[in-house]
């Protein structure tokens, strides 16, 4: 990343202690570019003894543990890089040694409603501070053997605070920022319907096209060209972690997918009837809209 440290936030976080739990892609990340924001001592957690020993092994931290209470304890700003599903377990482990310490807690997590209903209420209790967070980063490839610098520069993330004007907001805001990401503000409500067209419907739509496409008989995947490869790569993702994330997004997702049921409806009864001319005004009105977005 192309950002010199003094210009990006070292003056906020110097000195500050930094607990990533779960140092996969994102999580391995967000460590990678700690020491260019000034912190001072960067921890990592991961619940299977393989991923301690790989974050350890990466020079990365300079503790971790899978013990979450020894990695967060004494921590100004943890980081929750887990699956969303793994979220309100780990939130109540973190209660009894992060209770009215100040730290402030934001997440990686694809959804938000979820996390604001099962998570924030566990650490309000507590006294300790939750602004959720969504970088739009990272590939259909995983674990801390792809992280890397700069994979947040110039990525929209969006921020779900209950208090805008607060000073955890403002801290979380100004940490992505100093990531490298675009932030915006939303309800997590706002986020979950937005995510659910842009980001869960590709995923979904990803994984029926391979489905649909290869099926009934793998081997034509032979002759397929970038056309297919392009269309199914996002299908290549964690089945377990999109598995969460489309169950916990499903109240968002149901609409969604009613559309593209709909949108598949239109296209079979323009071909059903041979109609060539408003075929071709579908064709033209995609092509508009992914140009608008992409050129």
């Amino acid at each position: 990343m192309a950002v010199a440290t003094d210009l990006m936030g070292s003056s906020e976080f110097s000195g500050k202690t930094l607990a990533v739990c779960g140092p996969g892609l994102l999580g391995g990340s967000v460590l990678m570019e700690a020491r260019r924001l000034g912190f001072r001592e960067s921890r990592a957690w991961s619940r299977r003894p393989e991923g301690v020993a790989a974050v350890r092994a990466s020079g990365l931290v300079d503790h971790a543990s899978d013990d979450v209470g020894a990695v967060v304890r004494g921590a100004d700003v943890v980081v929750l890089s887990v699956p969303v599903e793994a979220m309100p377990r780990l939130a109540e482990e973190m209660v009894p040694v992060l209770r009215g310490t100040g730290v402030v807690v934001t997440d990686v997590g694809s959804v938000k409603g979820w996390v604001e209903e099962r998570v924030a209420p566990v650490l309000a209790a507590a006294g300790i501070s939750f602004v959720g967070a969504h970088p739009m980063a990272g590939s259909e490839k995983g674990g801390l053997g792809e992280a890397r610098c700069g994979l947040f520069a110039g990525a929209a993330c969006i921020v779900t605070p209950r208090d805008e004007d607060s000073a955890a907001a403002g801290l979380v805001r100004r940490f992505w920022e100093a990531m490298g990401c675009r932030v915006t503000a939303m309800t997590a409500g706002e986020h979950d319907r937005t995510v659910a067209r842009v980001s869960h419907l590709p995923h979904a739509a990803a994984v029926l096209a391979a489905l649909t496409a290869l099926g009934p008989d793998s081997a034509v995947g032979r002759f397929a060209a970038g056309g297919l490869r392009d269309t199914t790569r996002v299908a290549s993702g964690d089945p377990s972690m999109w598995r969460g994330i489309l169950v916990t997004n499903r109240e968002a997702m149901m609409p969604v997918l009613a559309e593209f049921r709909a949108q598949t409806d239109r296209l079979m009864g323009l071909l059903e009837r041979g109609d060539g001319e408003a075929l071709q005004a579908l064709l033209e009105e995609a092509k508009r809209l992914r140009e608008t977005r992409y050129s």
